[in-house]
């Protein structure tokens, strides 16, 4: 739910612009129209019903319908507030408009009423005193003797009626114009501007800039916007990782296939003389072709485990680890070293058999190789609710704190380890890390008191989000 956070999501940031836009504009609108329909209104304070309907009556009786008319035309268009009808006998109004759903309760009610005035008392002279009231209709005469009915309809400019008014309906779209444009341009703003510095990295990243980043700024945003920033400097870290270890596995390669291939060129030059030392040559000749084939080997499995895809296997690693243990123990009789491992109860765990052995399995070999004679080697499985842990401890010499720092890369050997013979070229433990980190898992070591080397494999239960990445404690090839 953390999406739903304003700080924190961009629908939120896009919902809020809008309904800013709209509450500014609904509430200008609003002060508008009412500003209007209350100067209209102020235009009625000089005006008097009483005033008005002896107006009325003059003109009637003065001028007929036809001046009627006129007075009605000239004060609809002079006091906009106001509306005054005029009914003949069958409530048609002179005007030909259409009368007002509540102007038809008040015509019920003044024709069921008794105390209507008379013909007589209409054309009586206006008496002064004379209380006329807006909401009561009056009787004028014309000259025919015909009689109409006159009913004001005052203060009706509602504060909606004016939006009907061709030019304030024109000044309010303008106005909300005025008001959106700036907003969608900002919002606009907020969401390509990021966008664009995200192209322009990725063009320096695609035209081989590895270091190429986000923005500070831009990374740091709470939004998804940052998130996508954060995400493409971590791909982009990732990549420049990969690229720097691909490079410096071929300079490795390069620098390691030397040696064998100017032993292999002597050894050639010294057997084609034909000596009594020709058979030594080719035997040194032989050991140089497996030496590289085992070096070609390895690192095609190296390149193959970075590959690797997701794991999906359903394994028992108690099982996988008694593999291990039971090949071991052949090399570590004869080398008098014991192997002490408890198996447990079965251990489920998402994986891929294969690479997991093969993990296991080089740093077994690691720890044998160093190993004194009439030691012992422990090998544990440790579990938890989330990690399974595989560890494998030795009573070898151990290592260097100088050398724990770069034990993982692809054909070191630390001094302890490098003029041990059949110490190898170096990929071994490397091997290992590729097929951790394919599982999403880390690799570490420690030195042990009194003396000695623990290695510890940590493994997730299932396939989740990788662990906290950086350089891991390493241990010797």
């Amino acid at each position: 739910m953390r999406w739903l956070l304003p700080t924190r999501s961009l629908f939120w940031r896009a919902f809020l612009t809008f309904w800013s836009a709209m509450a500014i504009i609904l509430v200008s609108g609003m002060l508008f129209t009412a500003a209007v329909a209350w100067y209209r209104i102020n235009s009625l304070d000089g005006l008097n019903p009483a005033s008005l309907t002896h107006d009325a009556e003059q003109v009637a009786r003065i001028h007929g319908e036809d001046g009627l008319q006129r007075w009605v035309e000239a004060m609809d268009q002079r006091y906009s507030a106001l509306k005054i009808y005029i009914l003949d006998a069958n409530d048609s109004e002179i005007l030909g408009r259409t009368l007002p759903a509540r102007m038809h309760d008040w015509l019920t009610a003044y024709r069921a009423a008794s105390d209507r005035p008379t013909q007589a008392e209409l054309l009586a002279p206006e008496t002064s005193g004379q209380r006329v009231s807006w909401w009561q209709p009056q009787l004028l005469v014309l000259p025919d003797g015909s009689e109409r009915l006159m009913l004001f309809l005052p203060f009706d400019s509602s504060h909606w009626e004016v939006l009907g008014l061709s030019p304030v309906a024109l000044a309010l779209l303008l106005f909300a114009l005025a008001v959106t444009a700036p907003f969608c341009w900002a919002l606009t703003r907020h969401v390509t501007a990021p966008l664009t510095q995200l192209r322009h990295t990725t063009h320096a990243l695609a035209a081989g800039d590895l270091d190429a980043h986000t923005p500070a700024k831009l990374a740091g945003r709470k939004d998804e916007l940052g998130l996508l920033a954060r995400d493409f400097n971590a791909m982009a870290d990732r990549l420049k990782a990969v690229v720097d270890t691909r490079e410096q596995l071929l300079h490795n390669i390069a620098h390691e296939l030397r040696s064998p291939l100017a032993r292999l060129r002597l050894a050639s030059e010294l057997a084609r003389r034909k000596d009594e030392r020709q058979d030594v040559q080719l035997d040194r000749i032989e050991r140089e072709c497996e030496r590289l084939d085992a070096l070609v080997g390895s690192t095609l499995r190296l390149a193959r485990l970075g590959a690797l895809p997701e794991p999906r296997d359903l394994l028992d690693l108690t099982d996988i680890v008694s593999a291990v243990v039971d090949d071991a123990r052949f090399e570590a009789g004869e080398q008098q070293v014991r192997i002490v491992w408890d198996p447990q109860a079965p251990v489920s765990i998402i994986g891929d058999r294969d690479s997991l052995s093969s993990a296991i399995e080089n740093v077994m070999r690691n720890a044998l190789r160093f190993a004194p004679a009439h030691s012992a080697i422990r090998v544990r499985l440790l579990d938890s609710a989330d990690v399974v842990c595989v560890e494998i401890e030795d009573r070898g010499p151990g290592v260097s704190q100088e050398d724990l720092e770069s034990l993982f890369e692809p054909f070191f050997r630390a001094a302890s380890g490098a003029n041990t013979p059949g110490s190898g070229a170096g990929l071994g433990l490397s091997i290992a890390q590729a097929a951790v980190a394919a599982h999403k898992g880390r690799i570490r070591a420690r030195n042990v008191s009194p003396q000695g080397l623990s290695v510890r494999i940590e493994l997730p239960r299932e396939a989740r989000p990788p662990l906290p990445t950086g350089r891991p404690t390493g241990i010797r090839t």
